[in-house]
């Protein structure tokens, strides 16, 4: 099963609701095919779009020097790539690792019939835990985060992450809190963000004020290289914490479990450059008893929950849904359930892509 060809695209994405002034987000899109016609889709977007285009330029150099090489050899071809890209440096390099990487494993998903998360070990898991993590935003007033996070509520959302750090008053931090809990009731897990807009005081200021409203987790308060003030949080306050989205490398991720500087470690994907590299990542964390949860793009962090015993969660975050013919669907229970469909189970929208493609 050799690859024969690929492509890559750069598409502007609808979002569902404006995020930051946005009505769209842009990704870079790789397709890889083998000779017998088999297809594995590779993606990514974010936010703030103008290095997309150098991303996909990367990547479409990188997939270029796959041809001809046997796509169920995963190992020898990603040890392929990181040789291209290693004196690059992590960051943008590690999404193109994960574009290719992601697009391997579906396509060897597709060739196999089977979904992605079977092909990890976890066929037979139906669904998976999950919060919304796609509204409920800084700059959201009292009442929209009480509207909101009561409609979420009303969708069948078991839980759901808000987000603070934009208040003087430690008291007004804290009413976010209590209006959230209030308008959700006991039985909704609840968790913030604080996207590293504190230092070790302030977090230590607000985080008794959080106690009352039984917050599932206090996400990245701090900045992500502190890790002795992470170890300091996580023994002196009373808030679960959470953070370990922002680094690159498994090894950051194995210190930050083997020093207890998270109760729950955040791994995100692209970041550590691909699905092989995000277990790496969770098996590391499981050795020191920590459980981890995922970080964004959930058409791909289903899989990995499904496949991972001691994956805590999956992150839902609406920003690829208008790519895909699919959607991802909550059971009765509010659990995200995990497609069954063969590889990740996702199929681009080809209307959508030939309307709304860049380059």
């Amino acid at each position: 099963m050799r690859i024969h060809s690929h492509d890559v695209l750069i598409v502007d994405v609808p979002l569902e609701r404006s995020f930051m002034g946005l009505d769209e987000m842009r990704h870079a899109i790789l397709r890889l095919r083998t000779e017998s016609g088999v297809e594995g889709l590779g993606w990514a977007g974010w936010f703030d779009g103008r290095l997309i285009p150098a991303l996909a330029t990367a990547t479409d150099a990188v997939a270029a020097e796959l041809h001809g090489l046997d796509a169920t050899h995963r190992g020898r071809i990603m040890d392929k790539v990181r040789r291209l890209v290693e004196f690059w440096g992590p960051g943008l390099t590690r999404y193109v690792e994960a574009m290719v990487d992601v697009a391997l494993h579906d396509l060897a998903g597709r060739a196999a019939d089977v979904s992605v998360a079977s092909l990890l070990g976890g066929g037979g898991v139906g669904a998976v835990p999950v919060y919304a993590s796609q509204h409920l935003w800084r700059d959201w007033d009292l009442p929209a985060l009480a509207s909101g996070s009561a409609s979420l509520a009303e969708q069948g959302w078991a839980a759901m992450k808000f987000r603070i750090g934009a208040n003087d008053r430690a008291a007004d931090e804290a009413e976010r809190a209590r209006v959230m809990r209030e308008s959700v009731g006991d039985e909704i897990s609840v968790m913030v963000d604080v996207n590293q807009g504190w230092d070790i005081a302030r977090t230590k200021e607000v985080a008794p004020l959080l106690e009352p409203y039984r917050l599932t987790w206090l996400e990245d308060p701090i900045d992500y290289r502190d890790l002795a003030g992470y170890r300091r949080l996580v023994t002196e306050i009373g808030v679960p914490i959470t953070h370990g989205e922002y680094h690159f490398d498994t090894d950051a991720i194995g210190r930050i479990a083997a020093d207890r500087a998270a109760d729950t470690v955040m791994l995100d994907a692209h970041h550590l450059g691909g699905i092989e590299r995000w277990r790496e990542a969770a098996a590391a964390c499981a050795v020191a008893h920590v459980p981890v949860a995922t970080h964004l793009s959930p058409e791909i962090g289903v899989h990995l929950a499904a496949a991972t015993p001691n994956c805590r969660t999956l992150e839902y975050m609406d920003w690829s849904v208008k790519l895909f013919q699919e959607r991802l669907e909550l059971d009765p229970d509010g659990r995200m359930v995990v497609p069954d469909r063969p590889g990740l189970g996702f199929t681009l929208d080809d209307e959508l892509v030939r309307a709304r493609q860049v380059a």
